[in-house]
């Protein structure tokens, strides 16, 4: 009997072996159509990601025409400036409804942003000018919820449309140089829905790599000028992101099965 026990114990061991090193062979559906995000049947429906990424902000209100302040013109300019994000999450695959949503994902971590404005300054169209470059260096803790939409390509490779809100608390900021209305910035408190367009590769049977892009669409707070923007110094800025994603897949595991007699008497007779 005991023979048999151990014959069952490495039998489940080589199993469960077996099924985290073999390469898991995507299959079609019935009309022949690729997926290449694992499915929820097979995979465990749940796991973590990672995301990393450069943000930049430029301003979009910058004036080809000079602004009057008294007795001086004023025209306003601005650079991308880089800066960046990190994040670790959890994602959650859909079992129903999984073709308008595949899964939903939320995330916290880090953000920075840093925003650039020049300011020419011309006294009584003489030529007296005066140049100042402003910087506004913001660091964030940003917290997100994402509902991602796949469309494969291949066995391997995706296209991924993602609508999400993102939650950023400023917690510090530094400014470097002076200027007109060289203080001014959004609330501490930033809440924004975004857009999402990412490119998935499965580099192996369970781990996905998105690159993607991130843009603003619409504020919820704090009201600002423009739509999607935020203000800072005398001009709105846009923000966007330009990152990666990683997701990691665990293969779901597979009940081992029971062996005769466990639980019985030593004693009783068993077939055996």
């Amino acid at each position: 009997m005991k023979k048999h026990f151990y014959i069952v114990g490495v039998f489940c061991l080589l199993a469960s072996f077996a099924n985290g090193q073999k390469a898991y062979k995507v299959q079609k559906n019935q009309k022949n159509n690729y997926e290449a995000y694992p499915n929820p049947f097979d995979f465990r429906p749940n796991g973590w990601l990672f995301d990393a990424g450069l943000t930049g902000t430029f301003p979009t209100t910058t004036n080809s025409s000079p602004i009057i302040i008294r007795d001086s013109n004023l025209t306003l300019g601005g650079q991308i400036r880089p800066g960046i994000t990190l994040n670790v999450g959890r994602y959650q695959s859909l079992k129903k409804g999984h073709k308008l949503i595949k899964y939903i994902d939320y995330n916290l971590g880090y953000k920075m942003l840093w925003n650039n404005e020049s300011q020419n300054i011309t006294v009584n169209n003489q030529d007296v000018v005066h140049l100042n470059n402003l910087n506004n260096t913001a660091h964030y803790i940003n917290a997100n919820f994402n509902l991602n939409n796949l469309i494969s390509f291949s066995d391997y490779l995706f296209l991924q449309n993602s609508l999400g809100i993102n939650l950023d608390y400023r917690f510090a900021h530094s400014l470097d140089g002076s200027g007109i209305n060289e203080i001014k910035q959004p609330d501490a408190f930033i809440l924004q829905g975004h857009y999402k367009l990412g490119f998935g590769i499965m580099i192996d049977n369970n781990i996905a790599l998105i690159p993607y892009v991130e843009i603003p669409v619409f504020n919820l707070s704090p009201n600002q000028q423009n739509l999607s923007q935020l203000d800072y110094f005398n001009q709105s800025y846009q923000s966007f992101i330009i990152g990666a994603r990683l997701m990691l897949f665990r293969l779901g595991q597979k009940e081992c099965p029971k062996a005769r007699g466990v639980g019985l008497d030593p004693n009783q007779k068993n077939g055996y």
